[in-house]
Formats: structure tokens, sequence, C-alpha cells
């Protein structure tokens, strides 16, 4: 085992990247790191490649390490494939907006970056130029949490038009520019380029997930240019009527719906949704209030769905009518806790082994990460090659 190839030990390795809940496996990669030298550098070049959980008392130290020797901390930098960071507001000036562009020039291969801002907006130019420079590999991005009136997202997004992937974690209320038309004379002096930002965002969206819904007019400005490319949709809130609409010319191209519950919101939203290929409703009511037949689309190969209900003995008849009801269904995931009891488990087994239908029973919910690749088909393969595809 010690003599392996660095390719061979590579992919040993990032077998056990994850755990079991979607997160690296940091504490076996470090055994794996000490355990010699000819083992070190496949494991730590794994260890880089989630640099995650980052914030004001370790980002300086991150820093360090990948400015340690020319050599090493280059190799290190290049690793890197995702970066998370929160930055709060300090008195100390050298941390702030531009320690992002200092990580992602130190990082040139990061694909996804995710932020949690807490007293800091990013706004001014030449911070926003080098971050433009930076940040030209993003394909991802994720904002945990921001202002509800910062105009964070507007800027990077306008800065970072190849972005594919986008999480939203905080409500957005307002656009950061008026909406009434401006004078011929102030118009002349506006950017064409800002002009067009007005008009809509550029990215062509094609993961969305938000927690919850923006201003319906900020809604309408993010998916401006994503009509041909958005496929996966991700809601942690439920569409009004006004939010539906505004969704309407997105539902038919749409491959993967993920909706927090089930109710006539959702049923109203799912009916719009006629290629859908997967749907994962991350918590389904016990006894549905609407039926889920026939509801879903029929188009549906991989259907997911938890229960939240730890107290009682929970039928699985709407499941199984749902299983025979559709005969593009390849895979059913069924994410149970421990505590639950469930009426039906062997009918459903029996079902989906009479109709070709794999059962995936796991405690592990749905909602664990997943990478931003272009999926093929669902549900979407966890493999540490990922990160190589979209590098």
């Amino acid at each position: 085992m010690f003599s392996l190839p660095l390719e061979l030990l590579f992919h040993v390795f990032e077998k056990e990247y994850y755990t079991s809940s979607g997160t690296p496996n940091y504490k076996h990669l470090k055994a794996c790191a000490l355990v010699c030298r000819s083992w070190s550098g496949p494991a730590q070049s794994l260890l880089f490649r989630s640099a995650i959980e980052l914030s004001n008392h370790n980002i300086h130290t991150f820093h360090a390490a990948l400015l340690s020797s020319a050599a090493r901390g280059k190799a290190l930098g290049n690793c890197v494939r995702i970066l998370a960071m929160s930055i709060s507001r300090t008195s100390d000036k050298s941390f702030g907006p531009m320690t992002v562009a200092t990580l992602l020039q130190a990082c040139p291969h990061v694909y996804e970056l995710a932020l949690s801002l807490y007293g800091i907006n990013i706004e001014e130019e030449e911070t926003l130029e080098k971050l433009k420079v930076a940040g030209q590999r993003l394909k991802a991005l994720t904002l945990v949490h921001h202002g509800t009136q910062s105009p964070i997202l507007f800027h990077l997004l306008r800065i970072w038009p190849n972005i594919q992937f986008l999480k939203v974690g905080s409500r957005i209320r307002t656009l950061p520019w008026r909406t009434t038309p401006s004078p011929p004379s102030e118009r002349n002096t506006e950017d064409a380029g800002e002009l067009r930002q007005r008009n809509g965002a550029e990215v062509c969206l094609y993961d969305l997930v938000l927690s919850i819904f923006p201003a319906p007019k900020v809604l309408s400005w993010l998916l401006a240019s994503s009509a041909d490319s958005l496929r996966i949709l991700e809601l942690r809130q439920l569409p009004c009527l006004t939010e539906r609409n505004i969704l309407a010319r997105h539902a038919p191209q749409l491959r993967s719906l993920r909706l927090w519950c089930y109710n006539d919101d959702s049923v109203a939203l799912l009916r719009m949704c006629t290629a859908l290929e997967e749907l994962v409703l991350y918590g389904l009511e016990p006894s549905p209030c609407r039926p889920l037949v026939p509801n879903l689309p029929p188009t549906i190969e991989h259907f997911a769905f938890g229960i939240r209900d730890y107290h009682s003995c929970i039928s699985l008849q709407p499941i199984i009518s749902a299983v025979d009801a559709h005969p593009n269904l390849k895979v059913l995931t069924f994410n149970k806790d421990p505590r639950q009891r469930f009426q039906g488990c062997e009918i459903l087994e029996a079902k989906c082994r009479m109709k070709g239908v794999e059962v995936v029973i796991s405690s592990v919910p749905c909602w664990v990460y997943e990478e931003p690749i272009i999926v093929d088909r669902f549900p979407r393969a966890r493999s540490v090659s990922n990160f190589t595809a979209m590098s």
C-alpha cells in the first residue's frame, strides 16, 4: 500500500472523501496525511479541496499556509475548489472585502464561493475590479447571509456573469437602482453595461436555490437571462401566485424541482413543470392535504421525500400509489429517521421490485450538499471527480 502510485492512492482516498452527511471527511484525510510521506501529498490535496468554515479568526492562518513556500503553498492553493468564508466588520483594517479577492488570487482554480457577510458591503470599484479578475473561473456562488438592503448580489453577478449555480439565503427587498426611467440627460452619462444590468441579470443560471423569495421585481431581474438555461430549482418557501407567474416561463424546462413541503401552492407549480425528471419533497406531511396522484408530473424518474412526523405510525399508501402511477420512475429515495415508524414498507418495496424501481432508504437528509455540476441523470452522483470536471 505504501508503494502504490500517487494516482491510485488519490483514487483510494477520494472514495472516503465524504462523510454520511455529505461533508468532507477531514478527520480521515488528516489521519492519512500523517501515515507517511508518500501519503501526505494526495491526502493534503484532498484536504484543501474544500476550504470551508473560514472566518475572522482563521482566514489569516489559512492564507499563511498558502504562502508558506513558493512551491508548496502554490500547489496547495491550486488544489482548492470550494471557498466558504464568513466575514464580519472588524477593527482590523487588513481584514475585509479585499480578503476575498486575495484568497481567490491565491486559489486560482476555485469554482464555488460561499459568503456570509455581516455588516460589510462590497461596492468599492477597486475591490470589485480585483474580484472580477480573481474570480473569472467561478461557476457557483452562495450568499448565505447579507443585508436585505445590500446591493452585493447585484454587484457580484455584474462582475461574474459566468455564474451558473446560485444560492441565496437572505431576502432581497429591492433593486439597488430606481425603476422609473432616467431623464435623457442622465441616460447619456450612464454606462452601457450598467443599463443592461438594470434590464436584467446577464447570468444564465442552471441551478437556483432560494431560501426566501426576493421581491417580485428582484426575482424577475434575477431570471431575466435564464429562460433557456434554468434546469434545477430549489425553493425553501413556496411560491404564491405572483412568484408562480414569474416562474411560469421557466417551469416547462425544469428537470429538477425541490420543495420544502407539499400543498396547494406546490401542486400549482408542479402542474407547470411538464418535463420534470426529479422531484424532492423535503417535508411531506404524513397524510398530504392533496393526493400525490395525479398531481405529480408523469415524467418523473427520481422521487425523493422525507416525512415530518416522529410520533405516529405513518402510512406509505400515498407513496405506493405514486409509484404505481408513474411509469418512468427509476429511483425512489426515502429519508427515514430512526425514530419514525411506517406502515406499508414491505408493500412499497415489493411494488418497486415489481416495477424495477431502485429504492434508497437513508437516514441522511435529502438536503445534503451536492456539487454544482451539469447533471446527466438524477439523482446526482456525489464524487470528488466532479471537482475536476468543473475546474
